[in-house]
């Protein structure tokens, strides 16, 4: 038993560091880069076991070198189950944004699959909306599952709040909300909006319809939109462009254009 102990310990140890850390950073970098439109960029990558490692300084851009996620440091696992059967199956675990990020990935023959699990990520914190100007706050969460090219995805806000927006240099007002729900699908590039709901005391939102999320992509959404009384008094020349409403009180809009160029319909 103890030869093999001895044996089983150093099969282990040479198995440690033997064990091609760097062709798997490439092979992940290159799945990334082939089968989604992201850049992923590594830094390096720290074994703690031969199943365990973490990687870091870790950067998911778009095509055009946008950063869209950073993270100083994901701790990566993979399955050796997965990879004798020729499956690569990761799961990577980062603290982000003020919360918590969970990715699961497998990629194989006839199997592609990805879930993203985030927990009270901070909507501030993220450079890009700063960027573009937006003053955002509140706390986001939920998950999106996808296999091959088909997806779904479930989205929570709480207290959510926008100051100083302008859209079409139009001013609009600022807005609190204490909850909004996203239930979306995805099909190849396009993506339903199946229920989307912001709940404020000022304002409610309601929106139904899809996208086709690539360049000059198509806009098709229904937006149902309820303010108070006060905020529709304080937006009265706002209010008096809405004509069509229903019996619950929202006023409803088409959207339609491009990502790139929305046009409202009254």
């Amino acid at each position: 038993m103890s030869y093999a102990a001895y044996f089983a310990g150093a099969f282990l140890v040479f198995l440690l560091l033997l064990f091609p850390f760097d062709r798997l950073k490439a092979k992940l970098v290159s799945e990334v880069r082939l089968r989604t439109p992201f850049e992923l960029s590594v830094a390096g990558i720290s074994p703690r076991f031969f199943n365990y490692f973490i990687l870091s300084d870790v950067v998911v851009s778009n095509k055009s070198g946008k950063v869209l996620f950073e993270s100083p440091s994901i701790r990566t696992s993979v399955s050796l189950f997965g990879l004798l059967r020729g499956l690569l199956a990761l799961e990577l675990r980062s603290q982000a944004y003020g919360g918590e990020l969970l990715i699961k990935v497998q990629q194989g023959p006839g199997r592609q699959y990805l879930l993203v699990d985030a927990n009270n990520l901070d909507v501030g914190a993220y450079p890009l909306l700063k960027e573009a100007g937006f003053k955002l706050s509140g706390k986001l969460g939920g998950n999106f599952e996808m296999i091959g090219d088909a997806g779904k995805g479930k989205l929570w806000l709480k207290k959510l709040t926008s100051r100083e927006l302008k859209i079409k240099g139009f001013l609009i007002p600022d807005l609190d909300f204490e909850q909004c729900w996203i239930e979306t699908d995805v099909k190849g590039d396009r993506l339903t909006i199946r229920k989307l709901d912001l709940d404020g005391k000022e304002l409610k939102i309601k929106c139904t319809g899809d996208m086709v999320l690539r360049e000059r992509g198509t806009l098709n959404l229904l937006v149902k939109i309820k303010p108070s009384e006060r905020l529709a008094h304080e937006q009265a020349a706002v209010v008096s462009l809405l004509k069509n409403k229903d019996a619950d009180g929202f006023y409803q809009i088409g959207l339609g254009g491009t990502l790139s160029d929305p046009l409202p319909r009254f």
